[in-house]
C-alpha cells in the first residue's frame, strides 16, 4: 500500500512539473494585449494572469521553484521506492529512467502550451498565483535578486512585461474602433509590414510564363520595336533557352548602342544582335530567400531586379524592386504591370476578381475564409478544388460561397465572380 501512495505521489509531481514548466512558456509567449483585453470585460482569472504578467520576475521564480521542487520531489521518492522493491543495485540504475518521462513531459508540455499560451496562461493564472503564495519565501528571494542583478548590469530595477507578438499587434489592429485616427491604408501598410518578415521571393516574383524576354540573337531593331510597343526599361535576355537567363538588356544602354549606330552612319542594326549591350546578371536568388533580407541586398548592389532561380539553376521568374515594396505599400505600377483591375463590386454581395489575385489580397477585400493550399492566387484555389481548367460561366459553390468562372481560356482562369451571402458591402474597401 505504502508503495502505491508512493508511486501515486511520483505521478502527481510529474503532472505538476509538467504544469510549472509548461505554464513558464505559456506565461512567457502569450500576448498581454489579448489578456488585458479579457481582463478589461470581468474575467477575474484574466486579471490575476495579468498582474503575473506585469511582474515577469515573480511569476518566472514562481514556474522555476515548482518545476526544481517537482523534478527533485519526483527523482528522489522514484530512487527509494525502487531501491526499496528492487535492492541498491538495480534501484538505483531504475531510477535514473525516471528522468526518462521527466524530460519528455517537459518537452511535451511547452509545446503544447506554447500553442495555446493566452487559454492556458488564463486556466493557470490562480494555480500560479497560489503557487506563489505557498514557495513565497524563495519566490521572494529569487524575485529580488533577478532584480538586484537586473539594477547592477543595466542601471534599472526591471521594466513590466512588455513582449508583443506579431499576432498580438495584428490584433491591436483590428481592435482600432472606425473613430480611430489610423486610416484604413496605414493599417494595411502596418499589417504587411508585420507580415513581411514571412514572404518568400517565389510568393512575389512574376513567373517566367509573363515575362517579355528576349533570345540573345535578337537584333538592335527587333529589340527597338518590342521596348516600343511594351514601353519595358529592362528586358532579361536568354541564350538558347528561356529558362537559361544569361543578362538584362537596359533600355538606355540600348538607345546608346542605337545611337552610335546612328552616328557612324551603319546600317547594321537590323543585323546586330543584342549581345554587345547586354549586362550579365550577377545577381540570381533561390525561391526560398525571405523578401526583406533581398530588399536589403539589392539597396546595397544598387540593383532593381534579380532572376529568380530553382534548385536546379533554371530561371523560374524575376523580382524586381517594385515587386518587393508592392508588399508593404500595396500596387506600384512598373513596367511588368498589365493595368489590369484586379477587383470591383458588381453589386450587393457580388464581387467581380481577376483570378491572379492573389488569396490574402481577397481575404483582406471581403469576409472570405479559404483553405489552406498548394496555391496562391483565387485562379489557382478554383483549379485545385475544380481539378480541371473551367469553362466560362462554370460554377463552385464553396460553403455558401458560390464562384461563378466569367472568363477563361484552355490554359487558366481570367475573371471570376464571387457571390457572398447576404450583403458583405461593410467590409469591401475598408482595408484596401
Amino acid at each position: 500500500m505504502d508503495n502505491i501512495i508512493t508511486l501515486a505521489f511520483i505521478v502527481l509531481c510529474l503532472c505538476l512539473e509538467g504544469l510549472y514548466s509548461g505554464g513558464e512558456i505559456a506565461f512567457i509567449s502569450s500576448d498581454i494585449h489579448r489578456i488585458r483585453s479579457r481582463a478589461q470585460k470581468g474575467s477575474r482569472s484574466a486579471q490575476r494572469a495579468l498582474r503575473l504578467l506585469e511582474s515577469p520576475e515573480w511569476f518566472l521564480a514562481t514556474t522555476l521553484t515548482g518545476t526544481n521542487v517537482s523534478i527533485v520531489t519526483s527523482t528522489t521518492m522514484a530512487t527509494v521506492l525502487f531501491i526499496t522493491m528492487l535492492g541498491t543495485a538495480r534501484g538505483e540504475m531504475v531510477s535514473l529512467l525516471i528522468m526518462v518521462p521527466t524530460l519528455l513531459l517537459m518537452i511535451v508540455s511547452r509545446s503544447l502550451f506554447q500553442q495555446h499560451a493566452e487559454t492556458m496562461v488564463i486556466k493557470l493564472a490562480h494555480f500560479i498565483w497560489y503557487s506563489s503564495l505557498l514557495f513565497f519565501p524563495a519566490v521572494y528571494v529569487i524575485a529580488k535578486l533577478s532584480r538586484g542583478t537586473l539594477k547592477i548590469s543595466t542601471g534599472e530595477a526591471g521594466r513590466p512585461y512588455s513582449y508583443v507578438t506579431k499576432n498580438g499587434l495584428k490584433y491591436i489592429l483590428e481592435k482600432q474602433s472606425t473613430h480611430t485616427d489610423i486610416l484604413s491604408v496605414e493599417k494595411f501598410m502596418v499589417r504587411n509590414i508585420i507580415d513581411f518578415s514571412d514572404v518568400t521571393v517565389g510568393r512575389i516574383m512574376v513567373p517566367l510564363s509573363k515575362v517579355v524576354s528576349l533570345p540573345v540573337t535578337a537584333t538592335l531593331q527587333d529589340a527597338e520595336k518590342l521596348v516600343a510597343a511594351k514601353n519595358y526599361l529592362r528586358i532579361p535576355v536568354y541564350r538558347d533557352q528561356v529558362f537559361n537567363i544569361i543578362g538584362i538588356l537596359h533600355y538606355f544602354d540600348l538607345l546608346e548602342m542605337l545611337r552610335t549606330e546612328i552616328a557612324s552612319q551603319s546600317h547594321s542594326a537590323a543585323n546586330k544582335t543584342i549581345e554587345c549591350c547586354v549586362k550579365p546578371v550577377v545577381f540570381y536568388v533561390p525561391e526560398t530567400k525571405i523578401a526583406k533580407d533581398l530588399l536589403i541586398e539589392l539597396h546595397v548592389r544598387g540593383e532593381r531586379m534579380a532572376v529568380v532561380v530553382d534548385e536546379y539553376g533554371g530561371a523560374v521568374g524575376i523580382v524586381t524592386l517594385e515587386d518587393i515594396l508592392e508588399e508593404i505599400v500595396g500596387e506600384i505600377d512598373d513596367e511588368y504591370d498589365t493595368g489590369e483591375r484586379m477587383h470591383k463590386r458588381i453589386g450587393s454581395g457580388k464581387y467581380l476578381f481577376n483570378a491572379k489575385i492573389s488569396i490574402e489580397k481577397v481575404k483582406q477585400l471581403i469576409p472570405l475564409e479559404l483553405p489552406q493550399g498548394d496555391y496562391e492566387t483565387l485562379g489557382g484555389f478554383l483549379l485545385y478544388k475544380m481539378g480541371k481548367i473551367p469553362k466560362r460561366k462554370d460554377t463552385l459553390r464553396y460553403g455558401n460561397i458560390l464562384f461563378v468562372i466569367e472568363d477563361a481560356d484552355v490554359k487558366s482562369i481570367k475573371e471570376v465572380q464571387v457571390e457572398l451571402p447576404g450583403d458583405g458591402d461593410i467590409h469591401y474597401g475598408n482595408k484596401t
